[in-house]
């Protein structure tokens, strides 16, 4: 060999333990900023290498670089090479991490028409499929993702039947689905905690309050201090005690029924997991709030604070007092909504709760024995309500109640939309398609 062979390859090798030092620092840490260094040298004298650039751009994406990261990747899926299927998936990672779901499930398509064979391909398909609204062939789909993982790679099954159960979480899966699919993810792996915790409450919406007081002992075993195990069992024994003691007590398992507590307290809890509570939208709320809503807006508040604060019920207006105590009068048309509702403050809250109990006989649209939580209003008599269920309702004197929207989490969601912001819950289930037409 020559000396211009001997260098060229002396070069190669070079390039290989460059490559080599990249990828072991990205495993061990993959936002350091030495990764990126590494792999634009290895770039700059080969260019062509797509694997260097699905590594730039995975660490452009843990870095919040997601602009960047996403040219990478269709640079390299444009070459069409060895490395086109690895660039999809990068694409359908970063769409999923962005919640653009309909391009999500594109991406996905799109890996399965290159390969058929791995089970965690069809999962991210079911997962985007139900996250788009197609809920049931989603679901289906993430059952026969197991199946084909216990039939090809049955030592990978622990970690797809979390998958499962997670993905079933994050697309609002019914709690009874969620609770066969999280019971076999945990006799699979009794260390997925946050699964289990989900699953104990998804015992409390079924009523089966043994079996969650049961698990919830078991995770405190495991986590003596974690508040949210320890309210799971608190909460299971309360239910217990009601349910045992009915013909004893005022309250009776009916009437817990009928608020929908229960149901509150698991969506309440699913939704902080996933990102999409009310606190989360109230975060993003204010990330795109046009100038003009915010200057009617008052600041924060406590309601500990207030006089008779036991007035306040805890399913929303804690967090909306907390986040603005309330918006001028008369600016409600600031929404930009066909009706001008504002929030209300913790003192008018207060107030108007008192006026109820003090003479009920004199509201009788605010009856004593439901569950309800005046938060806004349109400074005419009507409000915006949290009823049973936490759902939110438009009360208007002497009309039925009327639906606004699932949650106040929901209707603040829908203003972060229109404000143009990303949403980031599941798309609503799609109906079945109309009847094709034959003629």
């Amino acid at each position: 060999m020559n000396g211009f062979g001997r260098k060229a390859s002396d070069d190669d090798d070079a390039m290989e333990r460059t490559l080599d030092l990249a990828w072991e620092l990205f495993a061990a840490q993959p936002a350091h900023p030495k990764v990126a260094e590494l792999a634009l040298q290895v770039l700059a004298a080969q260019p062509e290498r797509s694997s260097v650039s699905l590594l730039l751009g995975n660490h452009r994406e843990i870095c919040g670089q997601a602009d960047e990261a996403r040219r990478l990747y269709l640079q390299v899926a444009g070459r069409r090479d060895r490395q086109f299927i690895n660039a999809a998936r990068a694409l359908r990672h970063l769409s999923f991490a962005e919640h653009d779901h309909p391009r999500a499930l594109q991406w996905a398509h799109t890996v399965l028409t290159e390969e058929h064979e791995e089970w965690d391909d069809w999962m991210e398909l079911g997962s985007a499929q139900a996250l788009c609204g197609e809920h049931e062939d989603g679901w289906r789909r993430l059952d026969e993702a197991v199946a084909l993982c216990s039939r090809t790679t049955p030592d990978e099954l622990p970690k797809a039947l979390g998958k499962r159960a997670v993905y079933l979480l994050g697309s609002l899966a019914p709690p009874d689905r969620f609770a066969h699919a999280a019971e076999e993810a945990i006799r699979a792996d009794v260390a997925n905690s946050w699964v289990a915790l989900l699953l104990g409450w998804s015992y409390l919406v079924q009523y089966r309050f043994t079996d969650a007081e049961r698990l919830g002992l078991r995770l405190l075993r495991e986590n003596p201090t974690e508040d949210q195990m320890q309210n799971l069992v608190e909460t299971a024994r309360t239910m217990q005690r009601i349910a045992e003691n009915a013909h004893d007590q005022d309250i009776t398992l009916e009437d817990i029924r009928r608020t929908g507590v229960i149901e509150l307290g698991w969506r309440q809890l699913r939704d902080q997991m996933l990102g999409i509570d009310l606190a989360s939208a109230l975060t993003a709320l204010d990330d795109v709030m046009p100038a003009h809503l915010r200057a009617t807006l008052r600041p924060g508040a406590s309601i500990s604070d207030e006089p008779e604060a036991d007035k306040i019920g805890s399913m929303v207006a804690e967090d909306l007092v907390a986040w603005h105590d309330g918006q001028q009068p008369g600016t409600g048309s600031a929404w930009g909504l066909a009706e001008p509702f504002r929030l209300m403050s913790a003192a008018e809250i207060i107030t108007m709760s008192a006026e109820i109990e003090a003479d009920p006989a004199a509201h009788p649209d605010w009856p004593e024995n439901e569950t309800w939580e005046q938060v806004m209003t349109d400074d005419a008599g009507s409000y915006l309500v949290a009823v049973a269920f936490g759902a939110l309702v438009r009360r208007r004197p002497g009309q039925p109640d009327e639906p606004v929207a699932a949650s106040m989490a929901d209707w603040i969601w829908d203003r972060v939309a229109d404000f143009g912001g990303p949403d980031p819950r599941p798309a609503p289930r799609k109906t079945e398609d109309p009847p094709t037409d034959l003629r």
